[in-house]
């Protein structure tokens, strides 16, 4: 947003002096929300009624609208003032607010300011250099230093009042003004720096000061709740969601079947770390954060081996028994489960091992057959039948086992099957059977069998629970409990499963050619686990306990923080407003009149200008564990989410970005600048393929989704080959997805956004200006031109849009680059 600028700029020409305001003391700011007026004033009045007295001293200025006072004198609430110092006394409201307004002034030519005398003892030509880089959405305000002469100040030398005078300058607010030549009121001078005043050193001829721009995050690391144990409480934005529990919000059973899915196999990665924090007794306490979440807080252990995130009960006994609404905690809220680790879940086998064959038997060895995260149907493992039947003749596979955490008090091995056994040839009497045998664990279970009595062709899979049409692929629930096998097992859950298929001579004599196949479409592993706290042996209850204590995170669903009270109640569920919401939190978010960002007074651009809040809609998922600066968290905000937020010159905070529809903030003509420079964005810095990784996996390093998008008339316009022009992308908060292509607006997706800005070569324009009036112009302002000259490449300026880059002032000199987007 442009920087606003006083009616003494709008001149065809002027002569620039800098004046630098150096606060002191209660400099510029209101220490107390009470600081306001008790009284409305007319324009002559000398006694001032105000909130709370106490606040203020004798010889403090203070200012109230444009107007600036000094008080003379004070009687508990009611101050005496000189009015109207340096400029013109006007009327004031009741509760108008009152802003101290203590400082000193230097500048490069003496004046007078504000009323006051302004020495003119600058020796150097300090510059203020702006910019942004669009690309890495990121901003840069360069700090300022400048040389004085040491020169005589109230009977001692000027360094003497800097520090270990009467008044205090450190870390004191600092502003620097252009004004023209003869104005000498504050509203006439253009405010182009807001900083603070944080070095100096001096000689004995001269001064030099370091003064730092507005940064309210410098320093400050987040979170910032710790325990005695040195965990933290927390950060999470986004709306998070489960694994599905029985019995709870979101609940699911465990029921085999083609719906058995992604809460079943509980590979929903939509959580977020929470640290354990300590065990009383049988149960474990885990930092959820220091906000309330009613539903959905329960925690989920990680099972590295097969990559899933399984809800843990708060019950010894019963899996349906979640904690899930986190609880008041020592500073903030956590969350509770048992320490046997109960949880239930489907999982998936892992890989083939072998395959045997045996006359009529021959199982194949496709290692892919069970693909996919849950229940598949449309790729198998099959045993073909063709040959003689041959009495116990039989075939076997085997897989490997997932391993997960704990014993199990309930196994179950579940198939997706279809057979169609055909007998031929057949001679004598009686039945045959080609019987399915679960083998796993050391167990010989007979899940079912084909009957034969004669020629003809068998569909029907024969259980204990009824008979199964196997036509196609059909869902066998096997009531079998594996447990006591798995236990009585030497290598647990190293057991391979095992399949065989066997050839019996239930009766009689029959004979004959056996043909056709069984499918193996899929296998579902059931499981009821838990770690052993009653084993007998000392070392057996060891083992338990130190499992739990390797934990250092469980995983949680439960909502993300709700906004800091600027906006609503409502968890928040989008890049910007998180990015929003930790300035909030965590500093002094103000704007350049000290007054707090609410929902009543928003940053530049949020809901009016370009409108940010309105445009950006790109989804989030973000935590934060350990010890984090919080610009960094900002920094990474903003790539993931294609904005910049930044403090402006003149103290106010704004957020850029390039919106869908461009809307002129100033239009250049040859008359306004010179020096023009036209160039081209180069082509080492053109992107044309990503290979985008976002929604960050909560457990392990990595993410959960990747897509990878190009841009194909840039490729094929600019010749460039197919490993050429491609760039890595990781993104740990978007989970909204990226385009594969650019969409038709910027702002569609992350994707299509970048593209725009680096996925194609466009014009970058450096001038400087000497039209007055455009010395509001800003890094982050968008800039059209006409009739400047010089046309771009044989092209024309119509229907070009610029954002202004980089910003550079010195005295007398304002030099600006923009790029075309």
């Amino acid at each position: 947003m442009s920087l606003t600028v006083p009616n003494s700029f709008k001149v065809s020409n002027i002569t620039e002096n800098w004046v630098i305001m150096l606060g002191h003391g209660k400099a510029f700011d209101s220490t107390t929300t009470s600081n306001k007026l008790n009284e409305a004033l007319d324009s002559t009045e000398t006694g001032v009624d105000v909130d709370d007295g106490s606040v203020f001293a004798v010889s403090d200025y203070i200012r109230i609208g444009t107007e600036r006072m000094k008080v003379s004198s004070i009687s508990t609430n009611t101050l005496t003032v000189i009015r109207g110092i340096g400029g013109t006394a006007t009327t004031h409201s009741n509760n108008d607010q009152i802003y101290f307004d203590n400082f000193t002034t230097i500048g490069f030519s003496d004046t007078s300011y504000e009323g006051e005398f302004c020495h003119g003892v600058i020796t150097s030509e300090p510059s203020i250099r702006e910019s942004i880089n669009l690309e890495s959405a990121t901003s840069k305000t360069s700090n300022i230093s400048i040389s004085l002469a040491n020169f005589a100040y109230k009977g001692s030398d000027f360094s003497a009042e800097l520090f270990n005078g009467d008044r205090d300058y450190i870390n004191r607010a600092c502003f620097i003004y252009i004004f023209p030549t003869n104005e000498k009121l504050r509203n006439n001078g253009l405010l182009v720096y807001s900083g603070r005043l944080t070095d100096f050193s001096h000689n004995h001829d001269s001064i030099s000061l370091s003064i730092v721009s507005r940064n309210i995050w410098d320093d400050i690391e987040i979170p910032q709740i710790e325990t005695i144990k040195g965990n933290y409480y927390p950060i999470a934005y986004g709306d998070f969601r489960p694994n599905a529990s029985q019995g709870n919000v979101d609940s699911t059973s465990l029921t085999f079947g083609s719906s058995a899915g992604i809460d079943e196999y509980r590979k929903r990665a939509t959580l977020y770390p929470i640290p354990i924090e300590e065990r009383r007794g049988a149960e474990v306490y885990a930092l959820t954060g220091d906000w309330t979440q009613t539903a959905k807080a329960w925690p989920h252990y990680y099972e590295k081996s097969n990559d899933t995130l399984i809800p843990i009960a708060d019950h010894a006994s019963n899996s349906s028994t979640m904690d899930s609404a986190n609880e008041v905690y020592s500073d903030g809220y956590a969350t509770k489960f048992h320490q046997n680790l109960l949880k239930d879940s489907f999982v998936k086998l892992k890989e083939r091992k072998s395959s045997e064959t045996q006359t009529p038997f021959t199982w194949a060895s496709n290692d892919n057959a069970f693909d996919g995260d849950y229940i598949e149907a449309s790729s198998y493992t099959q045993c073909t039948l063709d040959g003689d039947f041959v009495a116990n003749s039989e075939a076997s596979i085997t897989f490997s086992m997932p391993q997960l955490a704990g014993y199990p008090s309930n196994i179950s091995i579940h198939l997706v099957l279809s057979g169609t056994i055909t007998l031929g040839l057949a001679s004598g009497s009686g039945e045959i059977r080609v019987q399915l045998i679960d083998e796993s664990f050391g167990a010989s279970d007979i899940l079912g069998y084909y009957s034969l009595t004669g020629n003809g062709t068998s569909t029907t899979f024969v259980t204990s629970g009824g008979n199964l049409s196997t036509s196609s692929a059909a869902y066998f629930s096997n009531t079998n409990n594996s447990s006591s096998e798995f236990i009585a097992s030497s290598s647990g859950w190293g057991e391979d499963i095992k399949f065989t298929l066997k050839c019996v001579q239930q009766s009689g004599t029959l004979d004959g050619n056996l043909s056709g196949n069984l499918r193996l479409f899929d296998v579902a592993i059931e499981s009821l686990t838990q770690l052993d706290f009653s084993v007998a042996t000392t070392s057996g209850k060891n083992e338990a306990y130190k499992f739990v204590s390797d934990i250092d995170y469980v995983y949680s669903g439960g909502d993300g923080l709700p906004d800091n009270g600027w906006n609503s109640s409502s968890a928040i569920t989008e890049i910007h407003e998180a990015h929003r919401d930790l300035l909030q939190r965590f500093t002094n978010f103000t704007d350049a009149n000290d007054d707090v960002y609410s929902s009543s007074n928003h940053p530049g651009n949020w809901s009016d200008g370009t409108n940010l809040n309105s445009i950006k809609d790109w989804k989030i998922r973000y935590w934060i564990n350990e010890p984090t600066l919080l610009i960094k968290a900002l920094e990474e905000l903003q790539l993931n989410g294609g904005f910049i937020g930044r403090y402006n010159s003149q103290g106010n905070y704004h957020y850029i970005f390039v919106p869908d529809s461009i809307t002129t903030d100033h239009t250049i003509t040859k008359a306004d600048i010179a020096d023009i420079e036209i160039s081209l964005t180069p082509f080492s810095g053109i992107i044309t393929s990503m290979d985008i990784d976002y929604e960050k996996h909560p457990a392990r390093s990595g993410h959960v989704t990747k897509v990878e998008s190009s841009n194909t008339t840039s490729i094929s316009d600019y010749n460039i080959g197919s490993k050429e022009k491609t760039k890595k992308i990781k993104l740990n908060a978007l989970v909204s997805a990226p385009a594969t292509s650019p969409a038709t607006n910027p702002n569609d997706d992350w994707y299509t956004y970048q593209n725009n800005l680096i996925g194609e070569i466009k014009h970058i324009l450096s001038f400087s200006v000497i039209n007055p009036s455009y010395f509001g112009i800003d890094v982050g302002d968008f800039v059209a031109f006409d009739d400047i000259g010089v046309n771009p490449f044989g092209g024309t300026w119509s229907s070009r849009d610029f954002i202004v880059i980089s910003v550079s002032r010195k005295r007398g000199q304002l030099k600006i680059k923009a790029k075309e987007v």
